[in-house]
């Protein structure tokens, strides 16, 4: 049978220098995060001749749109291939001797005011969706908005935040993820996607599995419900909305939320997204596998054979690494009933 083989091609700045990348590679580490931080990769490699030193040393900004390759990897014949999206240089280094340059590059745009930039604007009945559909355009941005919860205000201020900074806390207080992959901002509904079908299942007599560690939180660190209750001073009226998943004691741990709302509705909906937020991170999972270009940010993995921690899990974060290809992943255990 044919050797496995992993490798990345790589256009820099419109030309396809994979040649040469092949010939030179150290290492290269691709992230893709489901939401919050920006992907990540970085690329590093010998410079025996000096000439990234000299003549290709890059300028801050640079665009880089590196593929992951794989040939006879699960079985003979088979390829594959995980295109990382677009980068921008940020941070090269280089050291000696002998002669080693990094390319570190992110998604997010380096000459965007999206995250650098305070900035002051009020809204008026409008929903989520365009709010971040005007952010977006002002930053030169192309908007993905993924689902069906997209809720309508009656009105929404900025006030001397960044654009990134303010569409990052709407999104959350909305239950909603928010991440900037190859000059997109995508927005999405967490749960939509941990109801998807696992891409793949490992277990603990798996010899993909290369190494794991688990964390779970004790059991009186969990809240039972969210109780949210907001007294209107000027119209007298009191709304409140208590949200349980199961029974429920008087040793229940229940978080208390006062904060305006305009309906039982609205106050239902931020007691559920509330008590989602607060117990989501339950238990975490980290995976060292063989290499794996279907594991992303926002899918899910079947975990078996691991006891208490056996279940369908969702990836935070995965990071593929080239050198010897293995992919590790973060992961938080999907809760039901949320």
């Amino acid at each position: 049978m044919e050797a496995r083989r992993a490798s990345v091609a790589v256009t820099y700045q419109g030309i396809d220098i994979t040649d040469e990348v092949s010939k030179d590679l150290l290492s290269f580490e691709y992230t893709d995060n489901a939401s919050g931080d920006s992907d990540s990769v970085s690329l590093t490699l010998k410079d025996d001749k000096k000439i990234w030193l000299r003549d290709w040393f890059p300028e801050k900004g640079d665009i880089i749109l590196p593929t992951i390759q794989t040939t006879n990897w699960r079985q003979k014949g088979d390829k594959q291939s995980l295109p990382c999206g677009r980068f921008f240089v940020d941070e090269p280094s280089y050291e000696g001797r002998p002669g080693v340059i990094t390319l570190n590059a992110v998604a997010s745009p380096l000459n965007s005011n999206f995250s650098s930039v305070a900035r002051s604007k009020s809204w008026r009945n409008i929903t989520l969706r365009a709010i971040a559909g005007d952010i977006a355009k002002r930053a030169g941005l192309q908007l993905q908005f993924m689902g069906t919860n997209n809720p309508r205000f009656v009105e929404k201020a900025q006030t001397e935040v960044s654009d990134s900074s303010f569409l990052s806390d709407l999104c959350e207080e909305e239950a909603l993820a928010m991440k900037l992959t190859d000059s997109k901002i995508v927005i999405f509904d967490e749960r939509e996607f941990e109801r998807r079908k696992a891409v793949v299942t490992y277990s603990e007599s798996n010899d993909r599995v290369i190494g794991y560690s688990f964390r779970t939180s004790l059991a009186n660190t969990k809240y039972a419900g969210v109780n949210v209750k907001y007294h209107d001073s000027s119209s007298g009226q009191t709304i409140s909305y208590l949200h349980t998943i199961g029974e429920i004691d008087e040793n229940s741990k229940i978080y208390q939320v006062n904060k305006k709302v305009r309906s039982g509705d609205e106050a239902r909906r931020l007691a559920q997204r509330t008590l989602r937020k607060l117990n989501k991170r339950e238990t975490i999972a980290s995976l060292t596998l063989v290499g794996n270009v279907e594991l992303l940010g926002g899918v899910c993995v079947n975990i078996k054979e691991f006891g208490a921690f056996t279940g369908k899990y969702y990836i935070e974060k995965a990071t593929h690494s080239i050198g010897g290809f293995q992919t590790t992943i973060e992961a938080r255990k999907v809760l039901e009933g949320y």
